[in-house]
């Protein structure tokens, strides 16, 4: 469950939405280097400082989507990739993730109530809006959007009942 906590109202913010993207591994590493899903979490973070989106939820749903990435897809070879895509605009920011493809899959929610299969129920929970898209070489790009509040919460702001 949520906590309820208080937020300021945010100062208003103008602009283009800022957009970066990162190679996991980066493009200049060797040949059989694999996707460190540590990296993708820590330069995520690194982005989403200072702009009022919970970075725990964030990290939490990055991680699961680039773990599915290289479990399911040719992200998880030797070799593989995954990108990942920062876009921050004025209300909000979204985070997408981009596997290497080589997988006919759709991302799915199981049915059932499986001990595995269960980070896109996380995603599913925790963003305002998900979503994916694949592109005609087959690489599947797994989306969420979480709102910019103003204010980041306390890491211990999150409580068990």
């Amino acid at each position: 469950m949520r906590p309820v906590t208080r937020a300021r109202t945010p100062a208003p913010r103008t602009g283009p939405p800022a957009l970066k993207t990162a190679c996991f591994p980066p493009e200049n590493s060797p040949p059989d280097a694999k996707v460190n899903v540590r990296e993708i979490r820590a330069h995520l973070r690194r982005e989403l400082a200072g702009t009022g989106v919970d970075p725990a939820d964030a990290d939490l749903m990055a991680a699961e989507i680039a773990t599915n990435a290289i479990l399911h897809t040719a992200s998880g070879r030797p070799g593989g990739r995954v990108w990942l895509t920062v876009i921050v605009s004025p209300e909000r920011a979204r985070i997408e993730i981009t596997d290497q493809g080589g997988t006919p899959k759709e991302p799915q929610i199981p049915h059932s109530a499986s001990l595995n299969g269960r980070g896109l129920l996380i995603v599913q929970e925790l963003a305002d809006r998900w979503g994916w898209t694949r592109d005609a070489s087959g690489r599947t790009t797994v989306w969420f959007e979480l709102p910019r509040t103003g204010e980041t919460p306390p890491r211990n702001s999150r409580t068990s009942i």
